[in-house]
């Protein structure tokens, strides 16, 4: 999942093929999402096509792609199946886009008067979607859509950017801290960071008792609990504009960050001291970060105008692939 991002630049998109050492091949069961918001160039600036419309889709490990996307280029989050991984949600500036064939086509499914949407989700049989004016929910693939905000402080409370399915309840990150429900979204209840502008939060594979919260504004957050506590390890960090985050899943204790200035920063010990990781990096504002499940070494980073992967758990980078544009986020399946 990825942070808001209420300002874009206008980019250039490059299609530059690049053949990494590393990159994943012979692996025709797996498909790779990367959804991107692109905003035109400005009048009279040329581009270099291709222009992939919201959504890049692989199936042969990054060797191709194709253009998956409706009509909007403003995709901000992705959502896929956990039972069929062709069954995909977008959330976009527009509202909700629901392809059941992996992209090849879409409906929109949001009603007309839904706000933009700015994270989905599946929480077991429903779809949720994160808006800028709280959580709707559908049981129905969108057939029907119900507003689930009772506990939510207005305005800050209901500008939701994020939302966390966890065993037995549901984190939500908004401009005025988290907020968790444990009653499928009836009711919600604070879960921390008051009177912060939380852009995002994860969980670690392996141990969803582990949590990562983060702003572009204010630094990151650690709980170790679930979420009921957390600690700052913003200390260390040069800048504290963090807009991405993911637990390695071979490690409990080591966390990455992508920030608007400095690249990929890693830290070995839940964020008590932090390192660099930028090494091989050509774009330095990382917007999404995504380990691969089946190859755990595997981290793909996506920035800007770019994607990057690491083949040693972010401690160095590559290009990957094609430059894609400003990626939002990354889901591999």
């Amino acid at each position: 999942m990825h942070p808001a991002v209420p300002f874009l630049f206008s980019i250039i998109l490059l299609c530059i093929p690049v053949r990494p050492p590393d990159r994943v091949v012979n692996i025709p069961d797996r498909i790779f999402y990367f959804s991107l918001y692109y905003a035109p160039p400005p009048s009279g600036v040329s581009r270099a096509a291709p222009v992939y419309p919201g959504l890049a889709v692989s199936d042969d490990g990054g060797e191709s792609w194709e253009g998956r996307g409706w009509i909007t280029n403003a995709v901000n989050a992705i959502a896929v199946h956990p039972e069929d991984r062709e069954h995909v949600m977008l959330a976009t500036d527009y509202g909700i886009l629901s392809s059941r064939d992996a992209g090849e086509h879409w409906k929109l499914v949001s009603t007309w008067n839904m706000p933009a949407a700015l994270d989905v989700a599946f929480i077991g049989g429903s779809l949720w979607a994160a808006t800028a004016q709280g959580i709707y929910q559908t049981p129905d693939n969108g057939e029907q859509w119900r507003p689930r905000n009772a506990g939510l402080d207005v305005p800050n409370g209901t500008y939701v950017s994020s939302i966390l399915p966890l065993p037995r309840n549901v984190l939500i990150a908004t401009a005025d801290g988290l907020f968790r429900s444990t009653d499928d979204g009836e009711s919600w209840m604070r879960s921390g960071l008051q009177g912060t502008e939380v852009n995002g939060v994860v969980v670690h594979p392996a141990d969803p008792s582990l949590l990562a919260a983060f702003s572009n504004r204010q630094g990151v957050w650690v709980s170790s609990d679930g979420g009921r506590s957390w600690t700052d390890r913003s200390a260390g960090l040069q800048f504290p504009q963090v807009q991405c985050a993911a637990f390695d899943p071979r490690e409990r204790t080591t966390l990455l960050i992508g920030t608007q200035r400095v690249g990929v920063v890693r830290s070995s010990d839940l964020g008590t001291t932090w390192e660099l990781s930028g090494g091989g990096l050509t774009n330095f504002s990382i917007t999404a970060l995504c380990f691969d499940p089946d190859h755990p070494d595997r981290c793909y980073a996506g920035a800007e105008n770019g994607s990057f992967m690491s083949a040693n758990r972010g401690k160095s980078w590559q290009p990957f692939s094609i430059r894609l544009g400003y990626v939002t986020d990354i889901q591999i399946r």
